[in-house]
């Protein structure tokens, strides 16, 4: 899959060994990342060759890096959709009733196996997986064995990786673990998850406390800082805990004030505790009305950056924590107050750091291109599984689940295709009242919370003509091509909704030090030719002029609500990011924070 090339002398630094869950954070944990062993596949008999009993000479592999990313540490060729991990869990001592054993997220079909017997198999390449091992650990050694396999197909939610067929957009794929590997003892009654939601009108903070299996117990819920700041609320024989609690003087979260109540939560039975599990939250709520999005009651506007999350050690994965943490800083510091994380679901730890930091970001599920019903249950199944995962980060203000109509490239002519693209709004909606959905971003709009295009027009005219039109007849095309996309489908009218540009600019600029410095762009679909929208600048200053051209434009629009750049970093051939792969900013920091911080500062209400 993605193979970099890795010096023989060089030593992948080992991972830190932050808390890989900060929403839900018990006392106790062992981290399992560091040198494993591993075994490449390419015929897909491992199974037959009994490789669950033990991996015959394996190779050490760095977890959580995908094979092939420099940090990783091992070759794994392109063609290889087969590979198997194996490491020798620890003597832990604990005394707990069981022990989960989580894998932040895996690409893309995993199976577990333990001493032989096997545990699970999961699919999907960006939800968690949690196992319940107890049963199958032996003393004193037990051997964890996991196989993952991976398709070529876009009959899969695959985002950004290269398939079967591979646009100038797309990168070299993944296979495997990449995110954190960790042990957890828990009780059999146990806190799985919480959701939060904050009703500004009524001060109250409403909580969903979900558990591990029905029950009579009490759920107590203290918010560190509030006046009143313990709540207890009985199960009634459900394994789901609904709370509302009144918030005395209560701290907004915004960018400015990105303020987080610390939350301990507590199953308690006969007066004693049976599971403690801390959290935090943020108080904000997200509306839409008379075509603004509000934060906390006020329009606010947003001012985005395409991020596609991928990193030049690690590809899928930072290779440490500060890594993630100064994406977020850098991303406000060139002027933005939005991450678009694109065609990726984020590691849990850099939400946690916009929550902290005060970065607002558009959660979007990486998207199939072939429709199909492989791709309805994947799809389905995953992006509940996101929901449900991140639904209590703060920064989170919006959920995206189709981009572009990927994968359902025909909902004007089908309507099995609309059907599920509507389907899958209100789904999000019933899963997550709380915050407006984009049912599908960029063109083609059926329903949703919010309007938003993509044009990727070159000048401050061109871009101002196409908007015109489009709020003009939302029928019309926001591209030229032999078969362009329309802003919103026939019978629907979103011009009540507010109105956003989440994808444009996409400038390029070549560094002189660039693998690509003496490279013609000619339009090549392959990976070795740059990419950019429109001709690339000659230089710095033509850079920047055409950056103010576009904002200008940009800014000018009384009808816009917030635009999304594209984008953050330079990924292989995609040479328009604002700062180049490994962060080195293209032009100074502070003459990008000049012209992107003050876009919609002054804009007029429509």
């Amino acid at each position: 899959m993605q193979n970099f090339t890795l010096s023989s002398n060089e030593q992948p630094e080992l991972p830190r060994c932050e808390y890989p869950r900060p929403r839900l954070v018990r006392s106790t944990w062992h981290n399992l990342n560091g040198v494993w062993r591993f075994k490449l596949d390419p015929r897909n008999n491992g199974v037959d060759q009994s490789w669950p009993l033990g991996l015959p000479d394996p190779q050490d592999i760095i977890v959580p890096f995908a094979p092939g990313s420099p940090a990783s540490g091992v070759d794994c060729p392109q063609d290889c959709l087969t590979v198997w991990y194996e490491c020798t869990l620890p003597e832990l001592n604990w005394d707990s009733e069981e022990i989960l054993l989580h894998l932040g997220a895996s690409d893309y079909q995993t199976t577990l196996w333990i001493n032989g017997q096997h545990v699970l198999s999961h699919s999907g390449g960006y939800t968690p997986i949690q196992a319940a091992v107890g049963s199958h650990l032996m003393e004193p050694s037990n051997r964890l064995v996991v196989r993952v396999s991976d398709t070529t197909s876009w009959q899969q939610p695959r985002g950004k990786q290269a398939g079967d067929t591979r646009w100038p957009i797309d990168y070299d794929s993944v296979i495997g673990i990449w995110q954190t590997v960790w042990l957890e003892p828990v009780p059999r009654l146990r806190i799985e998850q919480v959701h939060y939601h904050f009703d500004l009108l009524q001060s109250t903070l409403q909580l969903r406390v979900f558990l591990s299996e029905h029950t009579d117990a009490e759920v107590e819920v203290d918010v560190l800082g509030n006046e009143q700041p313990t709540h207890v609320q009985l199960a009634n024989r459900r394994n789901e805990v609904r709370l509302s609690i009144p918030m005395t003087a209560p701290r907004l979260w915004q960018p400015s004030d990105p303020y987080l109540y610390p939350i301990e939560i507590r199953i308690t039975q006969d007066q004693t505790t049976v599971d403690l599990a801390k959290s935090y939250v943020g108080l904000r709520q997200i509306d839409v009305k008379d075509r603004k999005l509000l934060l906390n009651g006020e329009p606010i506007y947003l001012r985005g950056i395409l991020d596609q999350g991928y990193f030049p050690d690690g590809w899928y994965t930072a290779t440490t924590d500060e890594a993630l943490k100064a994406d977020v800083e850098l991303t406000l510091a060139l002027g933005f107050n939005l991450a678009r994380k694109h065609q990726k679901i984020e590691d849990p730890r850099y939400m946690y750091w916009a929550d902290k930091l005060g970065l607002m970001i558009w959660a979007e599920m990486p998207s199939g291109r072939i429709f199909s019903n492989t791709l309805i249950t994947d799809l389905t199944d995953q992006w509940r599984a996101v929901i449900h995962r991140d639904q209590g980060h703060p920064s989170i203000i919006t959920w995206v689940p189709f981009n572009e109509s990927w994968g359902v490239w025909h909902q004007a002519e089908r309507p099995e295709q609309r059907a599920f693209v509507d389907a899958i709004y209100y789904l999000t909606r019933a899963l997550d009242p709380s915050r407006p959905v984009v049912a599908n971003d960029g063109w083609e709009y059926s329903t949703g919370d919010l309007w938003t295009l993509h044009l990727y027009d070159t000048t401050a005219q061109t871009l101002s003509d196409r908007l015109a039109q489009l709020n003009q007849a939302p029928q019309s095309p926001v591209h030229e091509s032999e078969r362009p996309r329309v802003g919103a489908l026939p019978g629907s009218d979103p011009r009540a909704l507010p109105l956003l540009l989440t994808e444009c600019g996409g400038i390029g600029l070549i560094q002189p030090d660039s693998a690509y410095a003496n490279t013609n762009q000619n339009g090549s679909q392959q990976s070795d030719v740059p990419f950019a929208y429109g001709e690339l600048p000659e230089d710095d200053a033509a850079f920047l002029v055409r950056i103010a051209d576009l904002l200008s434009a940009i800014d000018a629009n009384p009808q816009l609500r917030g635009f999304v750049w594209t984008q953050l970093t330079d990924v292989q051939q995609e040479i328009n990011g604002l700062v180049t792969f490994d962060r080195r900013p293209k032009v100074a920091i502070e003459t990008l924070n000049r012209l992107f911080s003050v876009v919609g500062e002054r804009q007029p209400s429509p």
